[in-house]
């Protein structure tokens, strides 16, 4: 509660500030080769109190990351609990996967839905607050129709600079916050299941059936699977419909020989840093195109695209070259990360078993018909 607080206040001082100061229209004029327009519309007396705050917030944001990550790092250590569900005043909070790409879409098209996409539900609407507050005091939808009807001439006149130039870093903020937050959420949701299933499959290692005692021996099936509900769904119905848990062994796979990396989100994570420094290019890069194009003939919108389309693209390109020391190698994008053991007798609990595994998206599926113990083992006269 106390960064949310923070946080809204530094953004209201930043627009503030920054709309007192003109900071935004005299870096338009800079760009623009314009400096001595810029040194008239510039207010000294606010830029100075913009620039103590602005590097107060990187400061913080830094010190803040570096605490994070400790107390996250204890948690995995101490393998630290918390709920799974809560009930607030907004609804039913609950812990489950998400997808990273959707995320971002959804804030591309408008900042503040990929965080509602997440569940963040205050942080959501107050990304679309902003974002209706930039888009009406700089004419930018206004701009946009007149472009598109063809009138291109008019888009500079409509658009106001020093309010468009706050529209790529919330864009790119808010694309960035929702794709990390996504990825974040996967992780916590996997850590979350591995927890669960470790305590609750945990006696299953100790009272299953002893296949060297005399008997039938017992037959398994295998399914492998990635973190998810319907991994939890398929256990609980093979479980109602008569397979005591004594029965099923869940075991928990690495996907890596570093450890932390068994709880990564394999399609996004490797590619996670790559996005960030493409989204930090293209900010960067939107600004200075928004900047130029008043000047230039295909007008601030066009150029402010290109300049942010090829800022992400460059961006991008130099976080893949960037060596990574969570880098998978030649590995396909889909890994089992968990692979259950369920034991059976009668050959209809075989079908059903089977059955629930593919239809809750399982990976693979097999069958152990008979298990050897070592000892029981001879081998041939042929033998080397």
């Amino acid at each position: 509660m106390y960064k949310n607080t923070m946080g809204v206040l530094l953004t209201l001082s930043e627009v503030m500030i920054n709309s007192l100061a003109s900071i935004n229209l005299a870096m338009v004029y800079s760009f623009c080769g314009k400096f001595e327009m810029a040194k008239q519309v510039l207010q000294p007396l606010w830029v100075y109190g913009y620039m103590i705050i602005y590097f107060f917030a990187i400061w913080d944001s830094y010190r803040c990351a570096l605490e994070t990550n400790k107390h996250y790092e204890l948690a995995i250590l101490e393998n630290a609990r918390f709920p799974n569900q809560l009930m607030r005043a907004t609804g039913i909070q609950f812990i489950e996967k998400k997808s990273p790409l959707t995320a971002a879409i959804c804030s591309f098209f408008f900042p503040g839905l990929g965080q509602l996409y997440n569940k963040h539900i205050w942080l959501g609407f107050y990304g679309i607050f902003w974002w209706w507050v930039y888009v009406t005091f700089s004419h930018f939808y206004e701009a946009v129709l007149a472009l598109i009807l063809g009138h291109n001439r008019l888009v500079t006149n409509i658009l106001h600079p020093q309010w468009l130039l706050f529209m790529p870093s919330v864009l790119g903020g808010a694309i960035y916050h929702s794709y990390t937050s996504a990825i974040e959420q996967n992780r916590l949701f996997r850590i979350s299941q591995r927890q669960y299933l470790t305590d609750y499959y945990r006696l299953a290692r100790s009272s299953v059936y002893d296949v060297t005692s005399g008997g039938n021996h017992p037959l398994w099936i295998v399914g492998t699977f990635e973190h998810s509900t319907e991994l939890e769904q398929a256990l609980s119905i093979i479980e109602h419909s008569g397979i005591h848990s004594s029965r099923i062994i869940s075991i928990l796979m690495d996907i890596d020989a570093d450890k932390s990396l068994s709880i990564v989100d394999q399609r996004f994570d490797k590619t996670a840093k790559a996005v960030e420094i493409g989204l930090a290019s293209a900010t960067a890069c939107g600004v200075f195109g928004i900047s130029v194009g008043f000047i230039l003939a295909w007008g601030p919108i066009i150029w402010g695209i290109i300049s942010g389309i090829g800022g992400f693209l460059l961006g991008f390109s130099i976080g893949l070259v960037l060596k990574n020391k969570h880098r998978f190698y030649n590995k396909p994008n889909i890994l089992p990360e968990v692979t259950v053991l369920v034991q059976y007798e009668l050959a209809e609990d075989e079908a059903l078993i089977k059955q629930t595994f593919w239809k809750y998206k399982a990976l693979t599926v097999g069958k152990i018909e008979k298990l050897i113990h070592p000892l029981h083992f001879k081998p041939s006269n042929n033998a080397l």
